[in-house]
């Protein structure tokens, strides 16, 4: 009798990738990298954590939290978003002034904030903002978000409360 070796989940995760890159050759669209992006962070901040943070509480001193901004490859900083709207989501909007207050720390001390029932990532991608906030996560997620062909990735820490 012979039993197989189990693999590795890390093996299993590359035959996954690999049989999803010859299901489908085209090359995947700004929103589909931005949104499997977004799932590695989520997944990485709630590691990190012992609950996943809730957008609607914000972060606290022991669990800082970094907005993820995503621009228009022309707005090379958190500075040059001034007389902007960026958008965001309403549940990001229950700590909107948290956000506004770190991205003043940063030099954008002149942003407006806009809510929408459509996500920020679609504002974005459709024109209709120069810049949007994706997702609140933890500094390591922030760290490991990767930079997405045609945008601008800003990470903005919330200061310490």
């Amino acid at each position: 009798m012979t039993t197989e070796p189990k693999e590795l989940p890390a093996l299993e995760i590359e035959k996954a990738a690999a049989l999803e890159s010859t299901d489908s050759q085209r090359e995947k669209s700004a929103q589909e990298l931005v949104m499997a992006a977004l799932a590695v962070a989520v997944q990485m901040t709630n590691v990190g954590t012992p609950e996943a943070p809730d957008e609607t509480k914000g972060g606290d001193a022991s669990s800082p939290l970094v907005a993820l901004l995503l621009s228009r490859p022309d707005v090379k900083s958190a500075s040059a978003l001034n007389g902007l709207n960026v958008a965001i989501d309403m549940a990001q909007s229950a700590v909107e002034e948290d956000i506004l207050i770190a991205l003043a720390t940063v030099g954008a001390t002149d942003v407006h904030l806009s809510v929408s029932d459509v996500s920020p990532l679609d504002r974005l991608i459709n024109g209709d903002v120069r810049a949007a906030v994706v997702k609140l996560v933890s500094p390591d997620a922030a760290e490991a978000f990767p930079d997405i062909k045609g945008f601008k990735v800003l990470r903005i820490a919330f200061a310490p409360r």
